[in-house]
């Protein structure tokens, strides 16, 4: 099929499961061909027919709970005559308003066949790697925290105590300090940067991305050369563009982009050191109620970690409520 229209397969691909994930399966399912295949994550999920399909995917929406797609990579495998293959993987992540977190990586292809000028999918499979979410039997939607719940969890601590800063002057040659893990991204323009803060501000300062390069760690990434990105902000990674957290699109250069992707791609999967770190912190207190046999929880909220337990709250003077 021709490019375009692939690329199209692409994108629906892309919006089915984002759909799917907010508990919506209609979408998806008014794509699927009449003899779709469906291979799932549950022993069950091989089903063969769109009303088996159907029956299937709208029964596990009692189980779900509204996610969102983090980190997504999507692209086309193959492409001949009218059909066409789309791979992905991403990390599915509950949303902010669910009671708890999860977050579990996973992998899909979709086969898409262009007939009478309309996209129909003939096969799709969703998988998760071994060992990446404990289940119990059939349990779609199970409230164990994974490996990359933990991993999530570590990422967010790390950005609670890392204080790592940078200093530069403003256009008025103002001293501010910064700390990195406020930082989404930084734009040059011309002898001077901008830089956008999470929190939505953006600051000029007298600074080439150069030397901003030289004064931050590794976390930030140079896609293109008018930007610099906080790699542990991407939200998606997409044909010469990567997505923030935010929202915000950030170009790769055409002749750039098999480089940078892969790149961003294993950033994105590097265990750092400064989880690593995070943890050395973070494990005496987990240890020591661990040794009174406190039976706690861990309850994510805005900028915060809260260790809970039955009897009390107790605020750390560093570290949040512990």
């Amino acid at each position: 099929m021709q490019k375009k229209v692939a690329q199209e397969a692409l994108e629906l691909t892309r919006e089915c499961l984002m759909q799917y994930w907010q508990l919506n399966p209609e979408l998806v399912l008014s794509y699927c061909d009449e003899d779709v295949l469906w291979t799932g994550t549950l022993q069950k999920q091989f089903i063969v027919g769109r009303e088996a399909t159907a029956e299937d995917l709208r029964g596990t929406m009692r189980d779900l709970k509204p996610c969102h797609l983090m980190e997504q990579d999507f692209f086309v495998v193959q492409n001949s005559g009218n059909v066409c293959t789309v791979a992905g993987r991403y990390l599915v992540t509950t949303d902010e308003r669910v009671e708890f977190f999860l977050q579990v990586q996973q992998r899909c292809t979709f086969v898409w066949e262009q007939r009478d000028g309309k996209l129909k999918i003939c096969h799709m499979h969703i998988s998760n790697p071994l060992g990446e979410l404990k289940t119990v039997g059939d349990e779609m939607f199970p409230s164990t925290m994974g490996r990359m719940a933990h991993k999530y969890l570590m990422r967010r601590f790390s950005t609670l105590t890392d204080k790592t800063k940078l200093m530069a002057a403003d256009l008025e040659d103002r001293e501010h300090i910064f700390l990195l893990s406020e930082i989404l991204y930084v734009e040059a323009g011309g002898r001077i940067s901008i830089i956008a803060f999470l929190s939505g501000a953006k600051i000029p300062v007298r600074m080439t991305l150069t030397e901003f390069q030289e004064k931050a760690d590794e976390r930030f990434a140079a896609v293109h050369r008018s930007y610099i990105i906080n790699a542990e902000c991407i939200s998606q990674i997409q044909k010469y563009e990567v997505v923030l957290i935010d929202g915000t699109r950030i170009p790769i250069p055409v002749k750039k982009y098999r480089e940078t992707r892969e790149m961003l791609l294993e950033r994105l999967q590097e265990e750092n050191f400064k989880n690593k770190f995070s943890m050395s912190i973070f494990m005496p207190f987990m240890q020591k109620a661990l040794n009174e046999e406190v039976y706690f929880c861990i309850i994510k909220v805005e900028n915060c970690i809260f260790l809970k337990n039955d009897k009390k709250v107790r605020k750390h003077k560093n570290y949040g409520y512990i």
